[in-house]
């Protein structure tokens, strides 16, 4: 005898007719093993209302085994309706979700493109704005000592120790366009070659060729390190004042 569960495992490949035929055949066999044994245990017993009960019976249970077979391939039908529907959802949201991911992806990337062009925007802005203030300061630079150099030489040159604020007074400008002028008379005018600054450039000692030789014997003196304000005390002596 056939089991029912056996076949269901293989009920995919096979087609409904074959499993119809297939219970036919198992119905057959069974029909003869139990005529046989009603044979056996009804000897003598031949009435045919006898034989059309069975034959009844017989019939019903094999259409009842085939409708449960029937039914068993319908909800098995149904439960792979279900997951491959299923499927398809789970395969819809996964393409959504990654539709939604690209998108943003994409809009990420156009903000940090759009913030890096401002901000380029603003650094070159920035940059030029800068070139420009430098330019302008350059012009200012080179007109003031255009303007004050010369007399600031000649004042520096009679002093010969001079105290930035003072001469900033005495010209009309700045402390720091005044120690600006003195340097571009460094860098420029040979004069100043020999010309000393104090520490924290608050004053300027205007010294020349003729003075070097007391300036040297008076640095040798106090072992190359010598206070601006001794420096100052002794400037008659030192630069010949």
């Amino acid at each position: 005898m056939v089991d029912i569960q056996n076949l269901t495992l293989h009920e995919q490949d096979i087609s409904d007719d074959d499993l119809d035929q297939l219970y036919d055949d198992t119905s057959l066999d069974q029909d003869a093993v139990a005529s046989d044994e009603e044979n056996n245990d009804n000897a003598g017993e031949g009435s045919s209302t006898l034989r059309i009960r069975k034959v009844g019976k017989k019939k019903g249970e094999k259409l009842r085994r085939k409708e449960q077979m029937r039914q068993y391939r319908e909800d098995m039908n149904q439960q792979h309706e279900a997951r491959r529907a299923q499927d398809e959802i789970l395969d819809e949201e996964y393409r959504r979700r990654k539709a939604e991911e690209a998108i943003q992806r994409a809009d990420e990337m156009e903000k940090r493109r759009k913030r890096q062009e401002k901000m380029a925007k603003q650094e070159e802005k920035a940059r030029l704005a800068q070139a420009k203030q430098e330019e302008k300061e350059l012009v200012q630079k080179q007109k003031r000592f255009q303007k004050y150099h010369a007399k600031l030489k000649a004042r520096i040159k009679d002093l010969k120790v001079c105290n930035v604020g003072e001469l900033a007074k005495y010209l009309g400008i700045s402390a720091e366009e005044t120690d600006s002028i003195i340097q571009q008379l460094c860098d420029s005018d040979t004069d100043f070659d020999l010309s000393l600054w104090s520490d924290d450039r608050s004053t300027f000692m205007f010294v020349v060729l003729s003075d070097y030789d007391r300036v040297k014997e008076y640095m040798e003196q106090h072992q190359g390190s010598v206070k601006i304000k001794e420096a100052l005390d002794d400037s008659y002596l030192v630069l010949g004042r």
